[in-house]
């Protein structure tokens, strides 16, 4: 998978950052240019610009739990913004004020909150796939590698969640303290709604990769599109999961069905897949998502369910943003 990168817009401050010095020596030839406190929100980049510059603010955040929802016992690292992939239902684009590509270059002021949040909080699971995909930039990047060994020994995991093939870097595992996770659809959804992305095909190659060289690999079925969900898909789509990892393989699965924070439905539907992305019944809930029609909601998850128990019974499973009653109801028992 080949991303387009044709500039680097670099603030001043990052000019000597060892994410900056990576980044230079994997691009050679590459456009720079250098400014004094780039407001990535301001500045004009073009199509391939990347911004490099400072946080600034809090580089480790808490998950925004669902209210009645189980907790999840995660947070997140914002080691980047924005994402190059163009996902037609990614939140991004109703949160964030901008769609410039932004890496943060400060890592040592992120590992100093990496490492005090693993000491007082010791949550389960960190990832960087909150504000853009982990893996589309890492291997010029290299912030997993740089910040993985502040979680050997802790029994915190470093989760980076993919829709790429980008994993060789990574490859073998430096540890049992990293997870790769793959966000997987049926290649039509893929296709339609996830422009830059990984085939299926590439996926799962990447998947069986990882789980042969020993790494911790989970899958997320989420968001899970109603109108291209069937059973037979999503029941075929297992089975190639099981083809790839091996009944063991796949420590954990993540199930949710596509929702809609307020602004995002409106941008979805102005899009050319909009249609189909949003088909079906949706109902504003409590926090003014736009959700899909709840028993509809409940009778996937217990599909879902089913199918990962049968070919991964040892997996644990999860619901992404669902109350708990919503957990019971679907027979999903948290572990």
């Amino acid at each position: 998978m080949t991303l387009n990168i044709s500039r680097l817009l670099i603030d001043s401050r990052s000019v000597d950052d060892p994410v900056t010095v990576r980044m230079l020596a994997a691009l050679p030839g590459v456009e720079t240019t250098i400014m004094d406190d780039i407001d990535p929100s301001r500045v004009e980049g073009g199509p391939g610009a990347v911004v490099l510059t400072h946080l600034q603010g809090a580089f480790i955040k808490d998950f925004p739990v669902t209210p009645g929802a189980p907790p999840c016992g995660e947070k997140y690292i914002v080691t980047m913004a924005n994402c190059p992939f163009f996902c037609s239902y990614c939140y991004l684009q109703s949160y964030l004020e901008h769609d410039r590509i932004t890496v943060f270059t400060d890592t040592d002021r992120m590992k100093e909150e990496i490492a005090a949040t693993i000491s007082c909080d010791r949550p389960a699971r960190m990832t960087t796939g909150e504000f853009g995909d982990s893996l589309a930039l890492d291997s010029i990047t290299g912030i997993t590698l740089d910040i993985l060994p502040l979680f050997e020994g802790t029994g915190t995991i470093l989760e980076v969640r993919t829709k790429s093939d980008s994993i060789d870097h990574l490859i073998p595992p430096a540890g049992d303290h990293l997870m790769m996770t793959w966000t997987l659809s049926p290649q039509e959804a893929i296709s339609r709604e996830e422009p830059g992305t990984a085939t299926l095909a590439r996926r799962l190659k990447s998947i069986e990769k990882a789980v042969r060289a020993g790494t911790r690999v989970s899958v997320r079925l989420d968001p899970v599109i109603p109108s291209y969900y069937t059973a037979e898909s999503y029941f075929g789509l297992v089975r190639d999961i099981r083809a790839a990892a091996g009944k063991g393989g796949i420590r954990r699965f993540e199930l949710g069905i596509v929702r809609f924070p307020p602004g995002l439905w409106e941008i979805a539907a102005g899009k050319k897949s909009g249609g189909r992305l949003i088909k079906g019944e949706y109902f504003n809930d409590l926090e003014g998502k736009k959700r899909y029609y709840r028993p509809e909601r409940v009778r996937i998850y217990r599909e879902l369910g089913m199918m990962v128990r049968e070919e991964f019974p040892e997996a644990a499973i999860e619901l992404s943003m669902e109350d708990r009653e919503v957990w019971e109801d679907a027979g999903i028992t948290l572990q």
